[in-house]
């Protein structure tokens, strides 16, 4: 069953929101000339979630996947989606921390795992499930990644 507009634009939603956070990324790696591959990697791995949430309406003609409408708060994505171009602006970026940076980059990866946003998804199909799975994990292993270099920081600054 193919997905209804309305579902499109979930996704569409979300894939936008991956692509944020990379360009927010980028920013940082751009900020962080010392710290440049790391944010750059996170950038590139936020843009292939785009991708795969985009890729996910395109197989689903194959695969049965389905959005619960009702799990998915369209106004809890578009304020985080605000936070991220305020956070994205370049007198911000400019003057933030690493520290702050680095807190900013927690906030992010926290909220998307709290607010479930890849929990919308219901599927019978193997090959999406394991996308959606894919996509939380790295989820998690960005937060555990950020989270890591947040403590190096903060020990090393004295906090």
């Amino acid at each position: 069953m193919p997905l209804s507009e309305k579902d499109i634009e979930i996704v569409e939603m979300l894939a936008k929101n991956e692509e944020a956070v990379a360009q927010l990324y980028s920013a940082y790696a751009d900020r962080f000339l010392e710290y440049k591959d790391f944010w750059s990697g996170l950038a590139v791995e936020e843009i292939d979630h785009a991708a795969e949430l985009r890729k996910l309406c395109e197989i689903t003609v194959k695969g049965g996947l389905y959005i619960s409408q009702g799990r998915f708060n369209t106004t809890a994505i578009g304020t985080f989606s605000s936070y991220l171009e305020k956070e994205s602006a370049p007198s911000r970026v400019k003057e933030v921390s690493l520290i702050n940076a680095l807190s900013v980059a927690v906030y992010i990866e926290e909220s998307i795992i709290e607010h479930k946003f890849f929990d919308v998804f219901e599927t019978d199909s193997v090959e999406l499930k394991q996308i959606l799975l894919n996509l939380a994990a790295e989820t998690k292993r960005h937060l555990e990644q950020v989270r890591q270099l947040w403590n190096e920081h903060r020990q090393s600054a004295g906090g």
